[in-house]
């Protein structure tokens, strides 16, 4: 697990700088920031259920958490699928993805109930299968994405391996993927600028949001930027001298 964790941080997160300065580029040192991550870079993708038989109100009680913790619906253009078997051996997974990466593959894993035999577990224990899958597939550099099948059961060929019940209830399983994508790989960091203007952070590569607090109007000035492979260049704010 050390080890997975330890791929995690090299392979999913980056440093970045932001650089607060006024609107003659002299830097704001001892202001307070906060930065928040707004979307990943990594696809934590979802088969998107027919919904065509449901009443409106259903439908939404089914795409407002498959929002919550999905960030794509689409397969990732130029990537390996890999179809995970049937309650699969997460270390003949991972003896699959090194083989594959071998060859520079950027590979889609495909994962469902099935994959960790979610029907036929005790819930929380289905829950505990599947944060050691999708951490699995996370920490493995040539992963690019991670898709999932059979969001609800009740809906066709999913027979109980969903992650909400028929009536729409979370299971646990729903909410241990939940947690994983937006509280555990999410990152969020805050503190003052330093003596040259500057804050610096590690995050979860993907899209942020920041924020500086200025004067004593508590005006805030935000940007977006995005924690990427190289982020090298720091994201300038600039605020309103009169203010800084």
């Amino acid at each position: 697990m050390t080890r997975t964790l330890s791929q995690i941080e090299k392979y999913r997160q980056g440093d970045a700088v932001i650089q607060v300065q006024d609107e003659a580029s002299r830097s704001c040192p001892g202001l307070p920031i906060w930065v928040e991550q707004e979307s990943h870079d990594f696809c934590f993708g979802c088969a998107v259920p027919n919904l065509d038989n449901l009443s409106d109100t259903d439908r939404r009680r089914c795409l407002d958490p498959l929002a919550e913790v999905f960030n794509q619906q689409i397969p990732i253009e130029g990537a390996y699928r890999i179809e995970v078997p049937d309650r699969i051996h997460l270390g003949s997974l991972h003896a699959e993805l090194d083989e594959l990466a071998k060859n520079g593959q950027r590979l889609e894993v495909h994962v469902s109930g099935r994959t960790i035999g979610l029907a036929d577990l005790d819930e929380r224990e289905g829950a505990r299968r599947l944060a050691d899958l999708y951490t699995l597939c996370f920490a493995h550099p040539a992963v690019r994405g991670i898709i999932w099948h059979g969001f609800r059961d009740g809906d066709a060929d999913v027979q109980g391996g969903g992650l909400l019940r028929q009536d729409f209830s979370p299971k646990p399983a729903f909410r241990m993927l939940q947690k994983l994508v937006g509280t555990v790989w999410h990152s969020r960091a805050s503190g003052q600028t330093d003596a040259c203007g500057q804050f610096h952070f590690r995050g979860f590569w993907g899209s942020y949001r920041a924020a500086v607090m200025t004067g004593s109007r508590a005006h805030v000035a935000t940007i977006s930027l995005h924690v990427g492979h190289s982020s090298a260049e720091p994201f300038v704010i600039t605020i309103d001298s009169m203010e800084a």
